[in-house]
């Protein structure tokens, strides 16, 4: 269970992961050495997973998002092993998850526009192992992107 200053500790580093801890402390309410101490604990059970970077995607030029349903021929071993391979290999895809519902995959992905999407659609998407159906949300204006905190 998470106490108020592990939950705070993982706030302000998903805000900014290079605060110093000298600095995280003051933020927390708590001195350098217990800090240090909480944020080593929350390495090694494994709840501080890794320390990242926000990237303005847009200003990289990808700055088209859409959210893509994936529906397979067959739901076998087989396919499924082949198909998430292959998507792990995609730098378009930055989030692939298996779901319930009508579609058995959604998938995050970032182009540089529609064109770029409606290229990567027919070249790559349409040619994953299994692919039966696809279904595309575009991204018009994002309202909220945090990372969840429990």
């Amino acid at each position: 269970m998470l106490s108020k200053f592990d939950r705070k500790i993982l706030y302000e580093l998903s805000r900014d992961s290079r605060l110093s801890v000298e600095r995280l402390a003051e933020k927390v309410g708590l001195s350098a050495t217990p800090v240090r101490r909480r944020i080593k604990l929350l390495e090694e059970v494994g709840i501080l997973k890794r320390y990242t970077i926000e990237i303005d995607l847009e200003k990289c030029g990808f700055g088209q998002l859409m959210y893509v349903y994936v529906k397979l021929k067959s739901r076998d071993r087989d396919t499924i092993s082949k198909f998430e391979s292959r998507v792990r290999t995609l730098s378009e895809v930055s989030v692939c998850n298996l779901i319930t519902g009508a579609f058995d995959y959604i998938l995050e992905i970032h182009t540089k526009d529609m064109q770029g999407y409606n290229a990567f659609l027919r070249d790559v998407l349409a040619e994953l192992p299994g692919v039966f159906g696809i279904e595309t949300s575009v991204v018009i204006n994002p309202v909220k992107s945090e990372p969840f905190l429990p």
